[in-house]
Order: structure tokens, then C-alpha cells, then sequence
């Protein structure tokens, strides 16, 4: 009985934990869908058979003249082992890329942490001091601050796949340049192509510009746009939340719309 109350103290205070998240957000109750009811609805990941696992063929890298790649890797099969094996090949290119001037300052290359089975993934703008010494992307304030924002969406950090546009840490945490996003294009393309979403979460304007979806003289927060065929909600940066918190609110709404369209199914 000692463990029961325990367990269920514990409960307690984990739910009084969120609806205070929710509430600084602007929100109220508890979410309207769960993590397993997504994974649910996107479902029939059947077993591979061995006479498919037997064509899964390696990925070959494609380069283009002048350095920058097109893709990283020629990505047409989307099985559940091929695509943890092609991650672990287009980490492996990044770990060790040269294609900009990024590199030289970099302690370790910044690839993704998370599920690559989820169909939603997180794309900030690059890695930070703290990331860039642990090889893990948000993992210092700005990285606590959008757990919590998972969190309160009804997902564990370790339910969603979390990457940026550049994987290399720029000097002084300033914004990418264009040409270094352009030189780390093909890694976030293999990426997305390799994890598949349903659902991008575009984290700041440079990701947003990245992708396309910041239209000239318009705004660009909270409106839903494309990416390579995957639907994608560009919103506030979690870094931008720590020094404007009074703009929690607007993010947590462009968040609901992100946790709705999933649940579409």
C-alpha cells in the first residue's frame, strides 16, 4: 500500500507540473492527445521479413562539383532498419565534414537526439557551447525549455526527433550564414527523408528561412508550410522564449495546431 501512495503522490505532482507549464503558456487542462495515441494512428510498421531485409541495399553517397552535396545519400527505401542504419551513415559523413568554415571551431559535430520512429521532428538552427561540447543537440537552457514545450504536447523528449540546421556550433552562437546552412543542407534533407514525419516543428526564423517558409514581406510565424512533401509549423525559437517569455503564449497556440493536425491521422 506504501508503494501505491507513493506512486500515486508521485503522479500527483507530476500532473500539478504540467498544468503549471501549460498555464505559463497560456493554456489550460490536460492535452487532447497522447504520444501512443499518435504513434497509434500512424502505426503498421509491420516486421521486416528476411526476404525484404535482404534487398535493403547501402545508401552511396552523392557529391556535386564544387563540394556541396545534392543529397548526402540516395535515400528510396524507408524500412525501419534501413533508416537507423542510413542516420547512422549520414551522422557518420557530418561527424567528420569539412564543407565549411564551420568545422574548425567545432569540439563535435551536433547531429539529432530522439526517436527517428516519430512522426514528429524539431528543427532549431544550430548547436549552442553546451551542445557543441556534448555532441547533443538543445541540451542547455534553450534545449530545457522546448522539453518542457514537448512535454506539455503529451510527448517524452525521447518520443520526438530533435535536429538543426547546422550541425557545427558557429562562433558565439551567432545565427548560420546562408552559405554554412547551404553546405549543411544535405545532412538535414537526409534527415527528414531518412525519419519520414508527419509533422515538422520549425524553431526560429533561420530554420524557417531554411526551409523555405518565410515569404518576402510576410510574416512567418505560426502559418503552415511544406517541406520536402512534410507539413511544417514554423514557430518561436526556445532561446528567443527565454529572453520574450510574454511570447509563450502565441508558440503554445502554434503548438496545439501541430499536436491537432497529428491526430488527424
Amino acid at each position: 500500500m506504501d508503494e501505491f501512495a507513493a506512486e500515486l503522490s508521485r503522479l500527483r505532482a507530476e500532473i500539478a507540473a504540467h498544468l503549471a507549464w501549460e498555464a505559463e503558456l497560456g493554456g489550460s487542462g490536460l492535452p487532447s492527445i497522447s504520444a501512443a495515441e499518435i504513434s497509434r494512428s500512424v502505426a503498421g510498421t509491420a516486421a521486416v521479413s528476411p526476404e525484404a531485409a535482404s534487398e535493403i541495399t547501402r545508401p552511396t553517397a552523392v557529391a556535386m562539383a564544387g563540394g556541396g552535396p545534392a543529397s548526402v545519400f540516395a535515400l528510396s527505401e524507408r524500412s525501419p532498419i534501413d533508416k537507423h542504419r542510413r542516420l547512422g551513415l549520414i551522422e557518420d559523413e557530418a561527424r567528420v565534414c569539412t564543407r565549411c568554415e564551420l568545422h574548425k571551431g567545432r569540439t563535435k559535430s551536433v547531429f539529432a537526439r530522439g526517436n527517428p520512429d516519430s512522426p514528429l521532428v524539431f528543427v532549431g538552427e544550430g548547436p549552442g557551447q553546451e551542445e557543441d561540447r556534448q555532441g547533443r543537440p538543445f541540451v542547455g537552457p534553450a534545449g530545457q525549455l522546448l522539453d518542457k514545450m514537448i512535454a506539455a504536447m503529451g510527448f517524452g523528449a525521447d518520443e520526438v526527433y530533435i535536429c538543426n540546421v547546422v550541425k557545427c556550433r558557429p562562433p558565439n552562437n551567432r545565427t548560420p550564414l546562408t552559405a554554412e546552412a547551404q553546405a549543411c543542407e544535405a545532412y538535414l534533407t537526409g534527415q527528414i527523408e531518412a525519419v519520414a514525419p508527419r509533422v515538422i516543428v520549425a524553431l526560429g526564423r533561420c530554420a524557417a528561412e531554411n526551409m523555405g517558409l518565410v515569404p518576402a514581406g510576410g510574416g512567418w510565424r505560426g502559418r503552415w508550410g511544406s517541406y520536402r512533401g512534410v507539413a511544417v509549423m514554423p514557430t518561436y525559437h526556445p532561446a528567443f522564449l527565454l529572453r520574450s517569455p510574454e511570447f509563450k503564449r502565441p508558440v503554445w497556440e502554434d503548438l496545439q495546431q501541430v499536436t491537432a493536425k497529428l491526430r488527424q491521422g
